[in-house]
């Protein structure tokens, strides 16, 4: 089981890795200590993109080792393709009304009255900035890779080790953690409206067509959101 953990424990710990390469190249070209901040967050798209190429080569490398094909593994269903599809895609659109109405006006509320390591609002404005990296890495990349890591393989893995209890509840803690450069109280957002229900309904489906619909569905239209 070291491998679908050390893939879970790696996936937040790629963010420090590249915000350091980054940190050392500012350093480098000569930037000011209190400008290196600012010129990170100006990057964050870049930064998210880079991430989830590492995340996909190193789930890559463990899912081979393991002989869990990831574009085969969890992509079969019983019933009829459409009924995930169209549930995914109305599961996501859902989901995305929450952000939009619900939970980013309380996340900031939280935020600006209790407090967060990440300032009100900056996630939104930093993810705005660049928006090709932002597409490709929010829209093209992060349901397909984010998928197959936490809600294919590490899930599938840590059913058959762990229960059906204990590997939703870990792997939607980790599917949070994954997200703490939003700050902390979009981790506990992420990992409960997204992680736990996602990873119930991939153990309800026995696929993850469903999941992987309603996370791009979720993130495009995020993403049209916030570019918008």
């Amino acid at each position: 089981m070291n491998r679908p953990w050390i893939n879970l424990i790696a996936a937040p710990l790629w963010f420090f890795i590249t915000i350091f390469g980054f940190t050392s190249y500012f350093v480098g070209k000569g930037v000011q200590e209190s400008d290196i901040p600012l010129n990170i967050t100006q990057y964050t798209p870049t930064i998210i993109l880079i991430v989830q190429v590492c995340i996909f080569l190193t789930l890559i490398l463990s899912a081979r080792k393991d002989n869990f094909h990831i574009f085969r593994n969890g992509w079969s269903t019983k019933d009829k393709p459409y009924t995930d599809i169209l549930s995914g895609i109305l599961t996501g659109g859902v989901l995305a009304a929450l952000y939009i109405v619900i939970l980013t006006p309380v996340q900031t509320f939280l935020q600006s009255n209790i407090g967060d390591y990440v300032p009100p609002g900056e996630t939104m404005t930093a993810l705005g900035q660049q928006v090709i990296p932002f597409f490709l890495a929010n829209v093209i990349l992060a349901p397909f890779v984010e998928e197959s890591l936490y809600r294919n393989y590490a899930l599938t893995m840590f059913l058959e080790k762990y229960g059906t209890t204990a590997g939703i509840f870990l792997t939607s803690i980790m599917f949070g953690l994954l997200h703490w450069v939003g700050g902390g109280w979009y981790i506990l957002m992420t990992g409960i409206f997204v992680g736990l229900p996602f990873a119930i309904i991939t153990v309800k489906r026995k696929n993850i067509i469903w999941v992987f619909t309603a996370h791009l569905t979720l993130n495009f239209i995020e993403f049209i959101y916030i570019s918008l």
